[in-house]
């Protein structure tokens, strides 16, 4: 019986000196491993931590996300706001210049560059009186310029000489004055008696106008412009710039007319000149 107590103690004696030599091995190894830097030991993740993710980290990529979408999201806000201020560019595109109430021929350039010389100024207000009227025709007439025109000589006592004259018809002097303005020629009639002394011939007898010949001042008259007027759309501006004696420009005739149903295509409503000082 005693013998089998021994024998049983120090079978518990051996097992426990294996034990605690293995232990002193295993601590060396583990002391060596960790001091030489060679071995590092982790933990493998259990199954659920392979697909959860932890609070923090989701939170990292979270903002790591918003963080790179910002600037695509301002690019974008970006290049629509550069889109929006700087359309695609187009070819210039001429503005319209206003219609004028008028289509200014050659022909009608021409006519009016020669009235620049033969009317005097006046506006739509104006009285057209006896004055007027006698103006107009003998400017129109005076310089005997047409190749139609028929001449005669009249002899003036108080002159001491026979005078040429331009021989014009009542009708020829309405259809002027028709063509420039518009209107009928009024009964307008001066008779040789009642002209000044040593004045140019002007005067009416027989169905005639009789006009002295003469000179007019040597302008030149240049078209300028053809606008429309702002003032009264009806009507249409017009200007020449006027030379004289190797001058240039020394002043400027303006003309506002309107559209009529004749050869030039439009009447004259006012003419003003105005010279540079």
């Amino acid at each position: 019986m005693l013998k089998r107590v021994i024998g049983t103690k120090e079978a518990f004696f051996l097992a426990g000196l294996i034990m605690a030599v293995s232990l002193s091995g295993c601590a060396n190894g583990l002391a060596g491993q960790d001091s030489a830097g060679t071995a590092i030991y982790e933990e493998e993740p259990s199954g659920n931590q392979g697909t959860e993710q932890p609070e923090d980290a989701g939170t990292d990529n979270t903002s790591n996300n918003t963080e790179t979408a910002i600037p695509a999201t301002n690019d974008t806000v970006d290049t629509a706001k550069s889109e929006a201020k700087a359309p695609e560019q187009s070819e210039p595109v001429s503005q319209p210049k206003a219609e004028t109430s008028v289509t200014l021929t050659d022909k009608g350039k021409a006519f009016l560059a020669q009235i620049c010389n033969e009317l005097n100024d006046f506006n739509s207000g104006q009285t057209m009186d006896d004055n007027f009227w006698h103006d107009f025709l003998f400017n129109s007439y005076t310089g005997g310029t047409s190749e139609n025109a028929v001449t005669e000589q009249v002899y003036r006592e108080d002159l001491g000489f026979e005078e040429t004259v331009v021989k014009v018809s009542v009708q020829e002097a309405q259809e002027r004055v028709k063509l420039v303005f518009g209107i009928e020629l009024p009964d307008y009639k001066p008779s040789f008696e009642d002209m000044e002394k040593v004045q140019t011939s002007f005067f009416y007898k027989d169905g005639n106008y009789y006009i002295g010949v003469s000179g007019l001042p040597d302008y030149q008259y240049t078209f300028s412009a053809c606008v429309a007027d702002k003032e009264n759309t009806s009507n249409t501006i017009v200007k020449y710039t006027i030379d004289f004696m190797g001058e240039s420009n020394v002043g400027t005739v303006t003309f506002r007319i309107s559209p009529e149903n004749n050869e030039n295509g439009f009447i004259i409503c006012s003419k003003t000149t105005e010279f540079v000082k």
